[in-house]
């Protein structure tokens, strides 16, 4: 049964432009140009084939799409300037370019690779059921397909607007519900217990934000956030939008390698769900419907504050399984005033 992509609350933003969402697929065991033509088949547009490794596919139903290799050793390509300047050619058909053309189809069982998109009006997220009907046409593999894989998908979505208190709700909501989501979607245990991708928030940090009292201004939420997480490795990132809010504090409160990697912009970098691709009856609308989850609780003030309430009522009360006492403490409530209809 197709499923269907629900609208949060907010749809535009506080200038009253349409709020969007950029999506990142990782999956296995396809090479890049092939993808790349596939794509442009089902979805239109002019593809340009920068390498074997990278390919962009301009003006499709879902706009800009990046299909490349997520390795920047490949991607970067910088050794063809080397071998240029010695009479090597890369051109389509040149031994050089079969060279590269092998070396992705050996790389794709352990590189994944990776469509991007550009931002999606939220009333157009049913157009990403193409794409991924595309990819299960190909035999592109799901993170469930192999122990070694971790196969994330990666939302973007956009801030509604660009105060701290509507951030510091969100976080907030998303600590909340983030139980519930790892239960409910089942994330990979490879994914959450032998990668660093999606690391959880420190029970230290999520003490001090789940608390009604607590009320930071932007440079102190951005430093609360920096002294428990210098890393783009959370489950909810918020690095790109706090260096487009204050790049001086977070560029000295991070190490060098996250330097090189943190981009700012004025969205959410939602990394917690799994990129099942070829599992029957996956599709992105699950992961974007409990994305939605958390833009609703964001927005429902009063529930919002209840929930803070009886997170650290159940978090200062002894349990053996004090995780699933919450997830049972939290449905109850949720099913109750929440989840109605």
């Amino acid at each position: 049964m197709k499923q269907h992509y629900l609208l949060p609350p907010l749809l535009t933003d506080s200038s009253g432009q349409p709020r969007r969402a950029g999506f990142e697929f990782e999956f296995g065991n396809l090479p890049i140009v092939k993808t790349a033509r596939a794509l442009q088949q089902s979805l239109g547009g002019e593809l340009e084939i920068k390498t074997p490794f990278e390919a962009v596919l301009h003006g499709s139903e879902l706009g800009k799409l990046k299909i490349e290799r997520d390795a920047n050793i490949l991607k970067s390509v910088r050794y063809r300037r080397w071998l240029e300047s010695l009479g090597i050619e890369f051109s389509p058909g040149s031994l050089a370019n079969d060279i590269e053309t092998n070396i992705d189809n050996a790389s794709r069982g352990l590189i994944p690779c990776e469509v991007v998109t550009e931002p999606i009006p939220f009333k157009q997220l049913d157009k990403l059921d193409t794409l991924t009907a595309t990819l299960n046409g190909l035999g592109a593999e799901g993170t469930q397909d192999s122990l070694i894989y971790a196969f994330g998908l990666h939302i973007n979505p956009s801030i509604p607007d660009n105060s701290c208190e509507t951030l510091k709700r969100y976080l907030q909501s998303f600590l909340l519900l983030y139980t519930w989501i790892i239960d409910s979607s089942e994330i990979d245990l490879t994914r959450r217990f032998f990668t660093k991708y999606i690391d959880p928030f420190p029970p230290d940090y999520m003490e001090l934000v789940l608390d009604n009292s607590y009320s930071p201004d932007d440079d102190a939420l951005i430093s609360d956030y920096l002294e428990y997480n210098p890393t783009r490795n959370r489950a909810l990132d918020l690095l790109p939008i706090m260096l487009e809010r204050n790049r001086d504090l977070v560029l000295a409160r991070i190490n060098e390698d996250e330097r090189k990697l943190v981009r700012g912009r004025p969205a959410f970098h939602y990394r917690l769900p799994d990129c099942k691709i070829n599992e029957a009856g996956w599709s992105a609308a699950g992961a974007w419907n409990r994305w939605v989850y958390i833009e609703s609780l964001a927005a429902d003030e009063s529930l919002l504050k209840e929930l803070i309430d009886a997170w650290r009522e159940s978090n200062s009360t002894f349990s053996i399984a004090p995780r699933a006492t919450w997830a049972i403490r939290l449905t109850t409530i949720l099913s109750q005033k929440f989840f109605e209809g």
